[in-house]
């Protein structure tokens, strides 16, 4: 079997609380170097340029080296929930022709649907469902995010729920994992 090429990548972790002086040192020794620590969103963050044979193994390893230090990955920075003039601007179109797809009075309809259907204001839609909808159906540029950012903050998201064991049992036996 070939081995595959370790390449550098780029993404950003939300940490628990900003670190002091001694967690700084700490994430450092862990192997954190490739990081550097600060802020988005008001947030305390790490944005990493890491080298691994995938990004899932890049996050996954920068998630135990933070983690061994006694802090706390609360997500992993994703770019996978629009509005629909985020959706807009990422395709350099106008919002009412996104809004119009979305409507179905524009286009050939089957827009996906919002991840928040039953809220009043804004309505936020999974790029990983336009993307592919924008490009097939309308014929734009819509680039894809990379899948493993998306599935690494889901997956602390459910951590950081506290599931039960029988929870997550239940549903990796239905969803197949």
């Amino acid at each position: 079997m070939p081995s595959q090429t370790m390449k550098n990548h780029m993404f950003t972790v939300v940490l628990d609380h900003e670190p002091n002086d001694e967690e700084f040192d700490a994430l450092f020794e862990a192997g954190c170097d490739d990081g550097g620590v600060g802020s988005e969103y008001n947030l305390p963050t790490i944005q990493f340029d890491r080298k691994a044979h995938s990004m899932s193994a890049a996050i996954a390893s920068a998630i135990r080296d933070i983690e061994s230090t006694g802090m706390l990955v609360l997500n992993v920075l994703s770019e996978d929930l629009f509005t629909l003039q985020d959706i807009a601007d990422k395709v350099d179109t106008s919002r009412e022709a996104v809004r119009r797809y979305s409507t179905g009075d524009r286009g050939p309809g089957g827009f996906p649907p919002p991840i928040n259907p039953g809220r009043d204001g804004t309505k936020f839609y999974r790029w990983n469902q336009v993307a592919p909808w924008l490009r097939e159906h309308i014929g734009l540029d819509a680039p894809d995010i990379d899948a493993d950012v998306v599935v690494a903050d889901l997956m602390l998201q459910v951590r950081n729920q506290h599931p039960s064991p029988a929870t997550v049992r239940n549903l990796c036996e239905v969803l197949k994992f």
